[in-house]
């Protein structure tokens, strides 16, 4: 079921995992194979929304959820910590799950566990740092402004946004140390890779965190923000296509 590797359909020894992963990085495999994953991962988020909207005490019901889809769950979900982090680590073990079963090589497996464990951290660290942040600037403003109103609304934005932004940063750096701390440890793979520039470009999850502590009232904010259970197949598929050869 995997397409062979050699050295001359395969050059690229040094991909890695962080920021969520890389949906246009080169597969080893099939295209069946990939699609299966792909599918798997899918699932993955579906069930942990699924459980999202069932503990939320939402309808499960395709009829009664499309028919007043503003209403639903899927229209209607905070994406916060609890939530982004949920549906983070079903896209990873769906993407786990189809990984596993199509690939028995015992050093490609081990590859996918850790991404695994690498993802997971990538997405959790960050966005825990985003909303912690995001509320210390909110208590920071109202403690500071809060008997001028006019300046109250303008600084609290301000340092909720400025906060929560810095919250994205340092929390992709501690993510980082996290996952290089996971090799050292669990997999005794040396001290890992500094933090790169494209480690902050598929953080959609957490750029739309930090903007909704600024306006959650925003439509435009609230469209983009439903597209990241989407976002977050990014890191099942990452789990899901790697190889000993692409770490």
């Amino acid at each position: 079921m995997l397409t062979p590797i050699n050295s001359t359909n395969y050059q690229n020894p040094k991909r890695v995992g962080f920021g969520h992963g890389n949906p246009w990085a080169e597969s080893v495999y099939s295209t069946k194979d990939r699609a299966i994953i792909a599918a798997s991962t899918g699932v993955g988020v579906l069930a942990s929304l699924a459980v999202l909207a069932k503990c939320a005490k939402y309808s499960l019901n395709p009829k009664k959820m499309f028919k007043n889809f503003k209403d639903s769950y899927l229209y209607k979900a905070p994406y916060d910590e609890p939530e982004i982090i949920t549906i983070g680590a079903g896209s990873c073990l769906g993407g786990l799950a189809a990984g596993w079963a199509i690939d028995k090589n015992k050093a490609n497996r081990k590859a996918k566990l850790k991404e695994t464990l690498l993802q997971i951290a990538n997405i959790s660290v960050p966005i825990i740092f985003v909303g912690r942040f995001a509320a210390g600037g909110k208590y920071f403003s109202k403690r500071f402004f809060e008997n001028n109103k006019l300046v109250e609304t303008y600084r609290t934005n301000v340092t909720k946004a400025v906060t929560a932004l810095a919250g994205l940063f340092l929390g992709v750096y501690a993510s980082n140390i996290l996952a290089n701390k996971i090799n050292e440890i669990i997999f005794k793979q040396g001290k890992g890779r500094p933090v790169q520039l494209s480690d902050f470009s598929a953080h959609l999850d957490d750029f739309c965190m930090a903007a909704r502590q600024v306006d959650n009232k925003n439509k435009i904010i609230q469209k983009i923000t439903m597209l990241i259970p989407a976002a977050l197949m990014v890191a099942g598929n990452e789990v899901g296509n790697k190889t000993a050869d692409s770490q």
